[in-house]
């Protein structure tokens, strides 16, 4: 998940306002660097999404968060202290993600921020912990503007222009001639330039393209003419509700072509059904990785949940255990974190491995997304044996 979100200028306006109205709060909150000191407890701020349309990626945090606080306290916490969070809801909205920056800032008790689940929700916010010096780790924020939002913002997720062009190289191999639907978004709008850029690239010919509004619930009308193009392949860029609906409306249109939609997420898998059989999609992780570590926490996830782990959980549990080591490293302290964020060169993840932050990007050098298709319910690793 990607976006260039500075271009709009809708979205410049309400930064300024925003950043206008939460100065009086960074103000005073500005030097408090350290949590306290007398506390049993040490803090992490979360800002995601609960209710509203993006609600189900919170759920799926909040899966990887509490298995991550099992295992992280059962260890002994960061120096014998507790691991705990203060989760505040956004709903993945900029308008609410500002405030509750400036909330977080304000706490002392909170060592570091992550969220939010979108980019333009994070980027909104980004001015606020960077005046408050606290770091905002975006962990799904894969916006290639995101982490230009100052030092103390990161972000360990692959950017939108690596996603495309590793989608283009992958629809290559089965198409030479695609029809796109992408979210009506910053977002998707960003997706779609990069993939444009890339399909042009390596010769794939985009036969028809269309934007999709991300509240509708009838792609039909769109996809029709999508089909009529007579596509070798369709791609659709946006998210796991409004992909199920496009795989979902295009079999029943008659399209019966190879698809590149969704995301890896149990709520995709659940909605599309049987008509995503052998869709393929970018992503970090399948639980059919046999590797020992990878099994061990595909282990105690399903023990503890009664069912798979897909992206999302992944993005949750690795992003809290780098943050405590990050803090058991430098210090637990808002400054300690970055401390560590910039030292350690071997965090250890289930979906990105090890892997050092460039201090330049403050992005994860070097990590790319693996190409996964949905065989029986199931993303597999293409190619894999069936």
């Amino acid at each position: 998940m990607s976006r260039n979100w500075s271009g709009s200028r809708g979205f410049r306006v309400l930064v300024g306002v925003v950043a206008a109205t939460a100065v009086a709060g960074l103000l005073s909150a500005c030097g408090n660097e350290s949590s306290d000191s007398k506390s049993d407890t040490v803090y992490f701020g979360v800002s995601g999404p609960k209710t509203g349309g993006s609600a189900e990626y919170g759920r799926l945090w909040q899966q990887g968060f509490d298995l991550a606080l099992d295992e992280i306290n059962a260890a002994g916490g960061i120096d014998g202290k507790k691991v705990a969070l203060k989760w505040e809801d956004s709903q993945s909205d900029p308008k609410q993600t500002v405030p509750i920056a400036t909330k977080f800032v304000g706490d002392k008790s909170i060592i570091a921020e992550l969220g939010d689940f979108s980019s333009p929700a994070s980027i909104a916010a980004s001015p606020v912990y960077n005046r408050g010096k606290l770091v905002q780790y975006g962990f799904t924020n894969s916006s290639v503007d995101f982490t230009k939002g100052g030092d103390y913002s990161w972000s360990p997720s692959i950017t939108l222009d690596v996603y495309m062009e590793r989608n283009a190289e992958w629809v290559r191999s089965k198409a030479k001639k695609v029809s796109v639907v992408y979210l009506e978004t910053d977002w998707g709008k960003q997706a779609f330039k990069f993939f444009e850029q890339f399909a042009k690239e390596k010769g794939i010919e985009i036969a028809y393209s269309s934007a999709i509004l991300p509240d509708s619930q009838d792609f039909r009308p769109v996809l029709i003419k999508g089909r009529d193009a007579n596509p070798d392949a369709f791609v659709h860029l946006g998210y796991g509700p409004d992909g199920a609906l496009v795989v979902k409306q295009l079999r029943d249109v008659g399209f019966t072509g190879q698809l590149f939609a969704g995301q890896n997420t149990p709520q995709f898998i659940d909605l599309a059904g049987a008509a995503a059989e052998g869709d393929i999609v970018n992503g970090v992780f399948t639980p059919s990785d046999p590797s020992p570590k990878i099994q061990s926490f595909v282990t105690k996830f399903r023990a503890k949940f009664n069912t798979d782990p897909g992206d999302f959980n992944v993005y949750a549990y690795d992003a809290l255990n780098v943050l405590v080591k990050a803090a058991k490293t430098g210090g637990a302290t808002r400054e300690g974190v970055l401390k560590g964020l910039r030292e350690i060169k071997d965090f250890d993840g289930i979906g990105l491995g090890t892997f050092a932050f460039d201090q330049q990007t403050r992005r994860p050098s070097g990590v790319k997304p693996i190409e996964l298709e949905l065989r029986s319910g199931k993303f597999v690793p293409v190619g894999s044996a069936k």
